[in-house]
């Protein structure tokens, strides 16, 4: 199929997620993570563009669809800024059940972008010394503050189509304007994340290198 049939299903359907490729461009810059791990990916191919082997999951009919298919391997082809070719994979269905079937320790990078508590699942595919992006929407950077195993490495800011990602001052960030911070269950009651008195775009933390879990 051509190319262009995977942008032409997203803009029949209406289901551009935004383009976040300046996003995975600073992070795949920072992690030199290879093997990424996207639950609740919904249409978004852009981290193919960055990583050359990305696994997505979503119970979304229209993901499924446009996903599994060649035309997303062309796209991501077209795009790509790595030597090899890229390798995509699709895991259909809800990732709070999905991810449990999938190996251990296998993934340098979970994404978790609006998708709600990814790394309270997601945690067992990371390798350790893995990475986790993470955004403040649905609380999922609040769970990974308050997550033991987590350690905060990054934080990246949005300005004008540009992020920058800045390890300075880390200890600023994550600090609730009405302390103390919300508990993992009031994070999971609201399901929204908390007002930080210095927010960011995004967050990037580190699986402890000693972590292991099957």
């Amino acid at each position: 199929m051509p190319e262009q049939d995977f942008t032409d299903y997203i803009d029949r359907i209406g289901g551009h997620v935004g383009d976040r490729t300046p996003l995975y461009q600073a992070v795949a810059a920072h992690t030199g993570a290879r093997r990424v791990l996207y639950p609740g990916s919904y249409l978004d191919l852009a981290p193919s563009y960055h990583w050359p082997d990305v696994t997505y999951l979503d119970a979304d009919a229209r993901a499924r669809a446009a996903f599994q298919g060649p035309d997303a391997t062309t796209l991501a082809t077209r795009h790509k800024q790595y030597p090899e070719q890229p390798r995509i994979a699709f895991v259909p269905g809800d990732y709070t059940r999905t991810l449990a079937e999938l190996p251990a320790a296998e993934w340098d990078l979970v994404i978790s972008l609006y998708a709600g508590p990814v790394s309270e699942h997601a945690t067992r595919c990371l390798r350790p010394g893995g990475w986790l992006l993470a955004n403040n929407s649905h609380a999922d950077a609040g769970l990974a503050h308050l997550d033991p195993r987590y350690r905060l490495a990054a934080v990246l800011h949005h300005r004008s189509g540009h992020y920058r990602l800045t390890t300075d001052d880390l200890d600023r960030y994550l600090q609730p304007q009405r302390p103390p911070h919300p508990t993992r269950e009031q994070l999971h009651a609201t399901g929204r994340g908390t007002a930080y008195t210095h927010p960011a775009t995004a967050y990037l933390f580190r699986l402890h290198p000693r972590t292991r879990e099957t």
